[in-house]
Order: C-alpha cells, then sequence, then structure tokens
C-alpha cells in the first residue's frame, strides 16, 4: 500500500504516513476542495455563477463577468438558460463559522429633564 499524499509506501497496518504524517486511512471518495465548484458568497454580484468558475479555474473574475455577459447578448436565450442551470447546480459556499443573527444593542431611555419646573 502507497500514501496517497506521498507515493511512499506505507509499513502494513500503520494508521498514519511515516513521510508526510498524512492518513493512510483517508477516504478516497470525499470530494477534494480543488476539484469543487461552488459559488463564493464573498465575490458574488448575482449568484455567483461568474465567481465560482473564476474561482474554480483562476481566472480573471472580471474578464469572466464581461465574456458572460457578452455571450448573453451574442447567444441569446441560451446563455441565460446556462446560467440560470449552473445556478441551479453549483452548491453555495459553507461558511466555516455560522454567523449570529444581528441583535441590535438596546437602546437608553432618554435622560429626565433636568429642571422638572421649566415646563
Amino acid at each position: 500500500m502507497f500514501c496517497h499524499q506521498c507515493g511512499k509506501p506505507l509499513p502494513a497496518g500503520s494508521n498514519f504516513c511515516p513521510s508526510c504524517g498524512a492518513s493512510a486511512r483517508a477516504n478516497v471518495f470525499a470530494a477534494s476542495p480543488l476539484n469543487t465548484m461552488y459559488r463564493p458568497r464573498a465575490l458574488r454580484m448575482m449568484a455567483g455563477v461568474c465567481a465560482a468558475f473564476a474561482v474554480r479555474y483562476g481566472w480573471d473574475l472580471t474578464a469572466t463577468r464581461v465574456i458572460t455577459v457578452l455571450l448573453g447578448i451574442v447567444i441569446f436565450p441560451v446563455m441565460e438558460i446556462a446560467y440560470l442551470v449552473a445556478w441551479m447546480l453549483i452548491p453555495e459556499e459553507i461558511p466555516l463559522m455560522p454567523q449570529a443573527p444581528f441583535v441590535p444593542p438596546p437602546v437608553a431611555p432618554p435622560p429626565p429633564p433636568s429642571n422638572p419646573q421649566a415646563y
């Protein structure tokens, strides 16, 4: 058996690679983050489809958006349908830490008037 990360042979019954420390029992069917396309939350303008392609393939985000708009004009209904299908099929990025709901700070009551006789 060989290490899936460094490729060196593993001793029989080992749980970790002695060379690189990677787990010997890694799930080979797990999706790698480098091979998975997702719609990032931070870079999106509309649905994040252009950002997903730009992040996944290392393209320039602005150029990807411009090309998408130009293709949307040139091949009118096809590109819009492809964009909608990609929006439905590409999963959204899962945040590492869930964000707490926004709770506004408590509002202090107004201070009492300094001279009650003046009113």
